[in-house]
Order: structure tokens, then C-alpha cells, then sequence
């Protein structure tokens, strides 16, 4: 018996020890993510891209404005290539004037420069219908709110809301994305879909390699509790 408990103690022991090495490694930059700035790190690998399933869940909604192109993947917001907000909500329209853009979302408009700058974000605060629908242009140039409680004249530098019935308007619609801006966006879209932070969590956990991961870590976990016995044993057999 001790001959089979040595024996077995230094090959799991050997075992374990890469194991060790790599939660010593992933701990380690875990403790000073922050640091590390490992959250605003991205992979770019397209194999662990895939692996991780990184894809848009929604439909990609697109509207057109002039020549540029304002477009919604889950809860990103892009002007042509460039991102403008995350955590949107929704994105129901967007309309041009003299001075810039004027994009729809749900509960709120965003005033933007001709080059895509963001001016100014008016919400619920300022006066902003709630449950916005739709945004379009009267034919004399006033900006109309098609809202959950009716239509809206807005005059954004006043933030004043005048509600009229039957309002005629030039409706921002949805249009069909080109394909290489679509492709260019999904790119962009999955290039900070997965931050290394998490990588390094998944390996320290196993859960990189789903269910088996973590019964693997499960059971070095017991192999370790099982050296430490054995090591204390085995050193009290040589006092």
C-alpha cells in the first residue's frame, strides 16, 4: 500500500501540476483585470468567435438617410461603420435637416451632426413622447413623431411636443442594407462581441470547453484534495 500510494502520488502529482500552472496563470490576470483592461480587450480569432457562437440574436434593422446609413444590430447603434451608442432599445427612424440628423429610438431622439457627432440625447425629461413608432418630415420641414398616444410636432430647439391628428409626413422607413455594409458591420459587431475577460474566466473555470470543462475542473479540484491527504500522510510515515 505505500509503495502504490508513492508511486501514484508523484504521477498525479506531476499531472496536476500543469493544472496549477494554469489556474496560477488565469488567476493572476483575473486579480488585475481592471489593470489589464481585459474587458475592452476583444478577440478577433474567428475560431473562437464561432466557438462562442458570437451572432447577432435580432433581426438587423436599417434606415437610410441621404447617403448614409443608420443601422441597429441587437442593441447597437451604427452610423454607416462607425458605433454610436450601445444598449438601445429600439430603432424606429431617422430624418435629416439642415443642421444634422435626428434618429427615433423608443423612449428617446438622438441629435446628431451631418459627420455623425452626437449633439444632444432627449428622453422622457425633455418632453419626449413616450412609446415612440415612427419619425418623418411634413412637407414644410417640421419633424413629426408618430407616438403610443398619438402624432407630435416637434421643435426641438424649444423642446416643445404639439399633438395634432392626422398629420401628414414623409415616414422614415426600413431599407435594405447593401451587402458589403452588412458584412462590414457583422464584422465589427463580433469583433467586440467577446472580450478577453471572459476567455481568461471560461479557462480558469473550464467552462471554455462547456459541461466537460467544468467536471474536468470538478475533478481536479478532488485530485488536489486527494494529493494534499496523501502529501501529509506520506510525510508523517517519514517523521
Amino acid at each position: 500500500m505505500w509503495a502504490f500510494i508513492h508511486k501514484w502520488h508523484r504521477k498525479a502529482g506531476v499531472t496536476a501540476a500543469l493544472f496549477v500552472i494554469l489556474l496560477v496563470v488565469t488567476g493572476i490576470l483575473l486579480n488585475h483585470t481592471d489593470k489589464l483592461n481585459l474587458q475592452n480587450i476583444f478577440v478577433q480569432s474567428e475560431t473562437l468567435l464561432e466557438w462562442y457562437h458570437i451572432q447577432p440574436k435580432g433581426q438587423i434593422k436599417g434606415f437610410q438617410s441621404g447617403q448614409h446609413w443608420f443601422t441597429q444590430i441587437d442593441g447597437r447603434l451604427y452610423f454607416d461603420k462607425m458605433e454610436l451608442a450601445n444598449h438601445i432599445e429600439g430603432l424606429y427612424g431617422v430624418v435629416s435637416g439642415n443642421d444634422g440628423f435626428v434618429i427615433a429610438m423608443d423612449e428617446s431622439l438622438l441629435i446628431l451632426t451631418k459627420s455623425g457627432k452626437l449633439i444632444e440625447k432627449l428622453s422622457g425629461s425633455e418632453g419626449v413622447p413616450a412609446g415612440i413608432k415612427s419619425i418623418g418630415l411634413a412637407s414644410g420641414g417640421d419633424v413629426i413623431i408618430k407616438a403610443a398616444h398619438g402624432e407630435y410636432i416637434a421643435d426641438l430647439e424649444n423642446n416643445e411636443w404639439l399633438e395634432q391628428e392626422g398629420l401628414q409626413a414623409n415616414w422614415s422607413v426600413p431599407g435594405e442594407i447593401p451587402e458589403n455594409l452588412s458584412e462590414q458591420l457583422l464584422t465589427l459587431y463580433r469583433g467586440k462581441g467577446l472580450p478577453f475577460e471572459r476567455i481568461i474566466l471560461d479557462i480558469h473555470s473550464g467552462r471554455i470547453l462547456g459541461q466537460l470543462g467544468v467536471l474536468l475542473v470538478d475533478f481536479m479540484a478532488i485530485l488536489f484534495l486527494l494529493l494534499a491527504i496523501s502529501g501529509v500522510w506520506m510525510w508523517l510515515k517519514y517523521r
